[in-house]
């Protein structure tokens, strides 16, 4: 895939670009004042842009696309925080994605090296604003002018798994929760189980847990979203199914187990590979000797990317499409899924994944101490292939 856009850092011949970018995106917002003085404003721009250049604490950076210049960024990282303090883009090149990209990769540090992403936005600037709500910032003080905005990933999570969407999960008898859904992944992840106990890993509202419990199998999960338990606890109590609150890469449930499951992809909400080799290491932990660890995941559809083009379609039904963008180089894919019914508006729902090959699965697996059992193209055991959209894989650890 071809990148939309290239960062590189300012140096002492971009300050003059650099204040004319930011001036061209402030005009076009309709945000300069009307007594503005352009060679004063012009002149304190540029002595502050040297100063940022020789300050380590701060990277300045150029935008370009296709080698031209058409922006400014300036990020400043702290142990506590990652800051972002100003991006600029030529209004020619607005509109296109570039700035949602690069705050998009913001977020990804941020939550990498587990601090929030801030940032301030003055509030004669709605479009600014909007593009913010958009990405899941929210409000954390003021000052005369300005707002004070910050993204973690608890804010990302509870964006995406909170009541409303849990509240809207279950879809009995049909989609996931189909007959011929979870009759055979009932049936698979019994057998597997062995008359033992079995621990999901991200149960949800408990979609597998559920009837895995009423099959006879000792089940219980991890979770992070409160929403989802309590969606959960509609249909099933604690005692029946417990819940350890937490991720799945590192909360230890109380207990051993003779299964440990991650079905429907969800070891890609995981957007680090540190965090998914840690959730490998963490099912390790709550299986006895012996056990298996199950991961249902779909295959990267990057045959499906035409040089250039960085989305794919997944779904189109009558009232719902799926779209997929890739980022190549960090291996993390947004889907974009878009709800609608007769009328002009549509509801737009994001889903950000890191994206994993079978063979990188298999290593994950041996770092942890596991060795690879079976790999199915679904639940029924059907070959998997080249062409297989998604596998069913196995992988136990060694007896005494």
């Amino acid at each position: 895939m071809v990148e939309p856009y290239r960062i590189r850092p300012a140096v002492e011949d971009d300050v003059l670009f650099l204040a004319n970018v930011t001036m061209a995106a402030t005009r076009a917002q309709g945000r300069l004042p009307a007594d503005f003085d352009r060679d004063t404003w012009t002149a304190g721009f540029v002595e502050w842009s040297r100063e940022s250049i020789a300050d380590p604490s701060t990277d300045l950076s150029v935008v370009e696309v296709d080698g031209r210049s058409v922006g400014r960024l300036r990020v400043s990282r702290t142990p506590e925080a990652v800051e972002l303090n100003g991006i600029q883009l030529h209004p020619g090149v607005q509109g296109r994605g570039i700035g949602t990209a690069i705050i998009t990769r913001l977020q990804s540090e941020a939550e990498r090296n587990d601090v929030p992403l801030k940032l301030h936005v003055e509030r004669d600037n709605p479009d600014a604003r909007r593009l913010y709500d958009r990405l899941g910032f929210v409000k954390i003080g003021a000052n005369d002018t300005e707002d004070i905005l910050q993204w973690t990933k608890d804010t990302r999570r509870e964006e995406l798994w909170n009541a409303q969407t849990a509240a809207r999960y279950d879809t009995p008898g049909t989609g996931m929760f189909a007959p011929e859904v979870i009759g055979p992944t009932v049936e698979r992840l019994a057998q597997l189980a062995a008359g033992g106990r079995a621990l999901e890993f991200a149960i949800g509202t408990g979609r597998v847990a559920v009837p895995l419990s009423e099959h006879g199998v000792p089940v219980s999960g991890i979770e992070l979203a409160p929403a989802m338990v309590a969606q959960l606890r509609k249909k099933a109590d604690e005692a029946t199914i417990p819940v350890t609150a937490g991720d799945m890469a590192t909360t230890r449930a109380p207990g051993e187990f003779s299964l440990v499951y991650l079905v429907f992809n969800t070891i890609s909400n995981l957007l680090t590979q540190e965090e998914q080799v840690a959730c490998f290491r963490n099912a390790a932990r709550h299986l006895s000797p012996g056990g298996c660890f199950v991961i249902e995941l779909w295959v990267p559809e990057l045959r499906r990317l035409p040089p250039g083009t960085p989305a794919t379609v997944g779904v189109t039904d009558p009232g719902y499409i799926l779209l997929d963008t890739y980022d190549v180089l960090q291996q993390h894919v947004v889907s974009h899924h878009f709800h609608f019914g007769n009328g002009t508006k549509a509801e737009l729902f994001r889903t950000p994944h890191r994206y994993i090959w079978p063979a990188e699965l298999d290593l994950m697996a041996q770092l942890a101490g596991f060795t690879l059992e079976s790999r199915h193209a679904d639940w029924t055991a059907t070959p998997f292939t080249a062409d297989s959209p998604s596998h069913i894989t196995t992988y136990r650890l060694p007896t005494p």
